[in-house]
């Protein structure tokens, strides 16, 4: 054998070399595997995410559509309310004016869900979402939420008020009444139209990340 073939130890260079090789390709493989693993559960996430969120999104859509324009009607109504039997207050104009609900409707105002994104936002699953895509949700929530604070105004402001039972404030309260369901309206509209255009997106990206 020739001199400097062999280690110290008696074994060639090129074990040596090969078994370093092997080595460092095991813990390439290794780090390899775990990022693929990695990378298939976030595009598990991300599906099952917007999985949820579209489902969400698409019943408060068909939950709130219906109302838009009956809520737009009684908003024209109680601009010009009919005079009222005597003695009566802005709570008699305010139910006298109210188109009819839809068959099945439980509320007035329905509520609209947002677990979904509050989960997808607590759980980081947002971060593994397409850009485009949250911006167009966070958009969709955002006016989601301005509408519900309507709602809770009209709740806790002219429906709580005294003076919208007492019939010598009609006139003040049946006014109040009127803008805070025409901020509710308008605040309904934009996030119907909001739906309409974004849902697609939506449905879309849900579909290419099950795809990939």
């Amino acid at each position: 054998m020739e001199e400097g073939s062999v280690t110290r130890r008696g074994r060639p260079w090129p074990a040596w070399v090969l078994e370093g090789l092997f080595i460092v390709v095991s813990v390439l493989l290794g780090f390899g595997v775990a990022q693929f693993g990695e990378y298939r559960s976030d595009q598990e996430l991300a599906a099952r995410a917007l999985a949820g969120l579209l489902a969400e999104l698409e019943h408060n859509s068909s939950v709130l559509e219906p109302l838009v324009p009956i809520h737009r009607a009684w908003v024209e109504a109680l601009a010009n309310p009919p005079e009222p039997v005597t003695g009566g207050a802005g709570i008699d104009v305010w139910f006298a004016t109210r188109p009819a609900m839809p068959p099945g409707a439980p509320s007035s105002f329905p509520f609209l869900r947002r677990s979904a994104w509050d989960a997808a936002l607590s759980g980081g699953a947002l971060r593994l979402i397409d850009y485009d895509v949250v911006s167009a949700l966070s958009e969709i929530y955002r006016v989601q939420e301005i509408t519900e604070a309507n709602v809770d105004r009209l709740a806790e402001g002219a429906l709580s008020s005294t003076a919208t039972y007492d019939p010598t404030m009609r006139n003040a309260s049946v006014r109040l009444l009127w803008l805070t369901l025409a901020d509710i309206e308008s605040a309904e509209s934009l996030l119907v139209d909001l739906y309409r255009e974004r849902l697609p997106v939506i449905r879309d990206a849900g579909g290419d990340a099950v795809l990939r």
